[in-house]
């Protein structure tokens, strides 16, 4: 496969991956009422200030303050979705480093936060963006120690 075909084939992956991810985390439980062919879909019922205090959730799942199965599932819920991106990401943009990966977590866990409030379909949680972050920056490592790994080969 030639460097172009290469290229575009990992953008359109990256794309594609940025579309489900938002579809699974921001748009994730909004009732949909189907009328024949016309889909009606409404707003979320999550509602309050949200949480701007960094590890105010994030501290009693880790700490076993919540029911082991519930803080597994948030925790693993909001880092291993966001690892394809990390990890797609050098693939388009060849000059990826660990600090330009790290503004792109922060930047894609900021974009789903904003997006849920602004839909009105969450509320803005800055663990999430922290978790999220995490993801996407293990997806890199992960890219990170591949790419070594075969130039090494």
């Amino acid at each position: 496969m030639n460097e172009k075909r290469r290229w575009w084939t990992a953008a359109v992956a990256l794309i594609a991956y940025f579309a489900l991810l938002i579809r699974i985390v921001v748009f994730k439980a909004i009732p949909i009422i189907h009328l024949g062919h016309v889909r009606l879909k409404f707003s979320g019922t999550h509602t309050g200030p949200g949480n701007f205090m960094p590890f105010n959730t994030i501290w009693p799942l880790l700490s076993g303050g919540t029911n082991h199965l519930i803080a597994m599932v948030n925790l693993v819920g909001n880092i291993v979705p966001f690892m394809p991106v990390g990890f797609l990401a050098p693939f388009v943009y060849r000059r990826m480093t660990w600090y330009k990966s790290l503004v792109l977590a922060i930047a894609t866990g900021l974009a789903m936060e904003v997006t849920e409030v602004v839909f009105r379909v969450g509320i803005f949680d800055v663990d999430d963006i922290i978790l999220n972050a995490f993801g996407v920056m293990l997806g890199y490592w992960l890219f990170a120690i591949f790419h070594r790994r075969s130039d090494l080969s």
